[in-house]
Formats: C-alpha cells, structure tokens, sequence
C-alpha cells in the first residue's frame, strides 16, 4: 500500500486505530518506567524530554491543522468561483442567437451537474469518470463558441462568452489540482512518530515515579488522536464528517435557464 492510501482508509476505521497506537505506546512506557523502578535503579528525569516531546508534538499539530485548514479554504473557495464563472457563461450565453444559445445552456446544465459531484461519494474511478466528462462537455462548448464567432466575429456577446468560458475551464484546473493534493503524507506519519514517543516518554515517567494516573493518559491518546484525524479529515473533501459545501454550484444549476 502506498503512503497515499493512507487518505483513502475509512475514518471510522482510522480513527480508533489511531487512538489504540497512540494509547498502546503510553502503556509501554509505563510498564518500562515500573521495570526500571521495581529494579530500583537510578531513575533519570524525563519531565524535561516529555515536555519537549509534547512541546514538539503541539507545535507539528499547529502546522498540520493549518495547514489542512488553508487547503480546505481553498477547495471551497473553488467551488463559489466555479459556480460563478457557470452563472456568468449561461448569462452570456443567453445573449447568443438561436439555435446556439439552447444547445450551449443544455450543455452548461449537464456541466454543472457533473461538477456539482465531483468527488462526492469518493472514489478515485468515479472521480476520473467525472473529468474525463467534463474535458468533454468542455470540447463540446468550445465547439459551439467556434461556430458562433465564426457566424459573428464581431459579436461582442460572443466574445464576452468566450473570455466567460476559458475562465471557467482555468478554474475547472484549479478545483482538481485542489482537490487532489493534501498535506504531505510523511508530515502525518511524522505526527503520528511524535505523538507515539510523547506518549512513550510520558507512560514512562509516570511509571518510573509511581504518579501514573490512567484516565489523564487515556484522555491524552483521544484527544491527540482526534487531532491528528481532524487535520486528515480536513484535507480529505467529501469522506469524513467535514465536507465542503456545495451549495454555490447547486444555485448555480439551478439558474440556468431551461
């Protein structure tokens, strides 16, 4: 399996295996830190290196939740943008002669309900299966706006909706590259690595000096887990419980005229 899988694993399922390593790595470190008190060896103090392991551990949080936020900003940015540009091309397209103008706000409907699913449920097939009709009722829409310049080639309406619709095939471009980039996968794994030895550290000090408490660690290992799959679930549109909101496309259909 490829790192990349790692966003294409259920989160129901992820997230209480999460929580298990992180608790389980807790629970080692404890029954270290007992070994060695039972032994009644020299007990170094660790409270410096868990504090710098946590320490570490929020600040990577800080920069993948950030991270994972800013990513999400933008996909929904990109869906009100499309929507935008598909409401200005149908209004430009109404400025078109017939039997023109029918055959391109047909074309622009079925458009905007393919990008109105896009990616919604996930599947990376289903999704390719969406760009692939896209890229073809794009060719077909470039079809009519050649065979109306070339009828009209000082048109203003036609040129308005030319310029109308090469925007909205760039940001067509720009929604699948945000769509399909996250937050690199070995900056999780490199979270998941700190949380494992912040927790590790931490069972062990506790277990060393006997101030072991076992709800604090368990709230711990739930609370980072929750963390660490809400930077995930954030950078995974339309999978978890975070999605983004496509209501802008869906007024955008429903505008255009029939």
């Amino acid at each position: 399996m490829t790192l990349e899988r790692l966003f294409q694993i259920n989160l129901a399922i992820l997230y209480p295996a999460v929580i298990l390593v992180i608790a389980a790595a807790g629970e080692l470190g404890h029954r270290l830190g007992l070994r060695l008190r039972r032994l009644d060896r020299e007990r170094p103090d660790l409270g410096t290196l868990t504090g710098a392991a946590l320490g570490l551990l929020a600040l990577l949080l800080a920069f993948s939740f950030s991270t994972s936020l800013s990513r999400f900003d933008t996909r929904r940015l990109m869906v009100l943008e499309e929507a935008n540009a598909i409401s200005s091309t149908a209004n430009f397209a109404l400025m078109l002669p017939q039997p023109a103008q029918g055959a391109i706000l047909t074309l622009l409907r079925d458009y905007a309900g393919v990008r109105l699913n896009l990616g919604i449920p996930f599947d990376p097939r289903k999704m390719e299966r969406e760009i692939g009709r896209s890229l073809e009722l794009q060719a077909q829409l470039w079809q009519q706006a050649v065979a109306v310049t070339t009828t009209a080639p000082q048109s203003l309406p036609a040129h308005r909706f030319v310029a109308s619709l090469n925007e909205m095939n760039n940001i067509h471009e720009r929604r699948i590259t945000a769509l399909r980039y996250h937050v690199p996968v070995p900056v999780v794994l490199m979270l998941m690595s700190v949380a494992i030895v912040a927790m590790m550290f931490a069972g062990y000090n506790a277990g060393a000096t006997g101030a072991r408490r076992l709800l604090p660690h368990l709230i711990m290992a739930v609370t980072v887990g929750a963390l660490i799959l809400l930077v995930i679930d954030l950078d995974s549109p339309h999978r978890g419980l975070i999605q983004v909101p496509v209501q802008a496309l869906v007024d955008a259909a429903q505008g255009i005229p029939p």
